[in-house]
């Protein structure tokens, strides 16, 4: 795969779109708006709306973040290999 870039691109377009859903579903889940997310994550509302619609990619760092947050809810395939799942399971700062 490492010189597939289409391949990767497809990839990557995946991951993207499954945080983006994941985390409008999990905030919504645990009762939270973009406001307060925006709070926690420490950026503004509109930045969280960004997020959930792919307008704003989010960084390793917001991501990691909201692992940290959400825990093993937040974690995909993808990231459960980046990551580790026993990590991820003992991260969640929401309960």
């Amino acid at each position: 795969m490492k010189h597939n870039t289409n391949r990767r691109k497809i990839q990557i377009d995946k991951f993207k779109a499954e945080m983006q859903k994941t985390m409008r579903s999990l905030r919504k889940k645990h009762g939270l708006t973009q406001k307060q997310l925006g709070v926690i994550l420490n950026v503004d509302q509109a930045t969280i709306s960004n997020f959930e619609s792919g307008k704003t990619i989010m960084s390793i760092t917001q991501v990691y973040e909201m692992t940290l947050i959400f825990g093993s809810d937040f974690a995909s395939p993808i990231m459960v290999q980046l990551f580790g799942n026993n990590e991820i399971h003992s991260a969640a700062l929401v309960a």
